[in-house]
Order: structure tokens, then C-alpha cells, then sequence
């Protein structure tokens, strides 16, 4: 774990207004810093996506994982399956193993529909009309576009302003119609809120659509080892530099017209070409 410190100056939160009451004290209740989260991967090159296969044989036939056993216990490599222990996880709330007879892909999806709230900058010019007098009208719709969603379904997406209050609400994306539209109830889109006189005054909010098709891709990757760090097929250049010597800068046509292939040039001259293979 990486400890970072950062020194804050107080004097830009203490009171210094002539004659108050609190003169000289830190008056903020709250700090704000921004952390930069970083993250390094290793490229691991190119690997192969197999299909997800589910299990219909029947419950007394499991899978053979055994040649994946022998080679992983080859490379030195240990993990519970291998000793007969059947790995598990949470699934739509029920126990269930990785491999389950019957099951299809969709089985391994959840869809979760919890609200998903944070704070963000101010999109409120994207919602802005062309009317100087009225910039921001009541449910005028600055764009609209189709669009399919996680389900399948389609969603008739619009751009409005649902509330002119403080905070003044807009949607981004939203389903026109939604009956909750402008409210965290919103099934589709983008709800945002501006609230005045506030320090973070925008906050953001959604339906997150879980794990389902469009996020997640279930499937096996398998990839060799001596595949690692390998990211495309490699490069072959077949290309021939000579070099010709210092005294002259071509060497004579009639030389060149006695070497019919790469071998004589080679030999010519016991290596008076100086060749060099990539």
C-alpha cells in the first residue's frame, strides 16, 4: 500500500472578515481533494475466446478438467478444483456451481436495477434552447435519438428539462415515455440536478443495468505460454542495405551484371558487400 500525503494551507478557510465573531478560526467543515487512481497492466498478448459450453450430459458426468489439471500442476500452479473442491458464487441469489445442467448463458446474468447516484460538472448547456429570454424550457426536447437498451428493447431517447426549481432537474437519454422521467425512478438515460448556492452542486444519477450481454463476456480464454507478450504475428522484413565503401558511392554496373542471386552477392568479392539480414 502506497501512502501519499498532501498539506493543506488552512488560512484560505479561516475567517478573516473585520469584526467577526469567529475571526481567526477555521470555519470549513469539509475538505475536498482529488485523487488520482492509476492502475498498470501487463499486456498479456494474444489469446483465443472459446465459446461458453454448458453442461446437458447430466450431473453424475461433470466435466474432465483433468488435462487442465496436469498442466497447470506442471507449471507449479495450485487451485482448489484441482483436489475435488467445486468452486461456487452467487447467482440471482442461490448457491450454484460454474457449470450447472441445464442452465443457459442468460442464467449467469444479473440484473441488479440499483440506483446509481455521484457527483459530476454541471451538463445543464447541453439542455440550453435557442431562446435568449427562455434558455432552459420546460420539457422541449433539445434532442432526440432511438436507441436498443441492455433488453433488446427500444428506447426513444430525449434530451429535456423536467423541473425549473432549485435544483433544476434535466435527463439525458431518457425514454419520453418514462412516467417517472426527471425522478431516480427513470428506467433509461441520465437524470441530472443542479442545486444553487451549494459547493458540489450536480449530482447524477441512474438505473445500473447489472451484468448482462452488453458488459460481460462469458467465455473461456485460453493462450500458450510461449504466446506471452506477444500481441501481433511477427513482422518479417525482407529487406537488403549494402554497404558500398567510402571511395565511391556505386560500385560498377558491369560487377553487379556477373550476380544472378543473393548467394553470389554474398560471395562476391570475399564479402565486399557488407549484408545485413533483419
Amino acid at each position: 500500500m502506497e501512502l501519499i500525503k498532501r498539506r493543506i494551507l488552512l488560512e484560505d478557510s479561516t475567517d478573516r472578515n473585520y469584526n467577526s465573531p469567529t475571526y481567526g478560526t477555521v470555519t470549513a467543515t469539509s475538505f475536498y481533494i482529488n485523487v488520482m487512481i492509476v492502475q498498470n497492466a501487463d499486456d498479456m498478448g494474444m489469446f483465443t475466446d472459446i465459446n461458453f459450453l454448458p453442461n446437458y450430459v447430466g450431473n453424475n458426468t461433470p466435466v474432465d478438467y483433468t488435462p487442465l489439471i496436469q498442466k497447470l500442476s506442471a507449471s507449479g500452479i495450485t487451485f482448489p478444483f484441482m483436489s475435488g473442491i467445486t468452486p461456487s458464487f452467487a447467482l440471482t441469489g442461490v448457491s450454484v456451481t460454474a457449470r450447472v445442467t441445464g442452465t443457459s448463458i442468460s442464467d449467469y446474468y444479473n440484473y441488479t436495477n440499483k440506483i446509481i447516484t455521484g457527483q459530476t460538472e454541471s451538463k445543464v448547456e447541453d439542455v440550453r434552447s435557442y431562446n435568449s429570454l427562455e434558455p432552459y424550457s420546460l420539457n422541449f426536447d433539445t434532442n432526440t435519438e432511438d436507441y436498443i437498451n441492455y433488453t433488446g428493447g427500444t428506447v426513444n431517447g430525449v434530451d429535456r428539462v423536467t423541473s425549473l426549481g432549485n435544483p433544476i432537474i434535466y435527463v439525458f437519454g431518457a425514454d419520453a415515455n418514462d412516467a417517472n422521467i426527471g425522478t431516480m425512478d427513470q428506467k433509461n438515460g441520465l437524470v441530472y440536478q443542479d442545486i444553487t448556492g451549494t459547493t458540489n452542486n450536480t449530482t447524477v444519477s441512474y438505473i445500473g443495468e447489472g451484468w448482462n450481454q452488453t458488459n460481460v463476456s462469458l467465455s473461456a480464454l485460453t493462450k500458450e505460454e510461449y504466446l506471452f507478450g506477444i500481441i501481433s504475428k511477427p513482422e518479417v522484413k525482407s529487406d537488403i542495405f549494402i554497404d558500398r565503401g567510402i571511395t565511391t558511392i556505386f560500385e560498377k554496373h558491369l560487377k553487379l551484371s556477373e550476380i544472378s542471386n543473393l548467394n553470389e552477392l554474398m560471395r562476391y568479392g570475399k564479402g565486399y558487400y557488407n549484408i545485413i539480414k533483419q
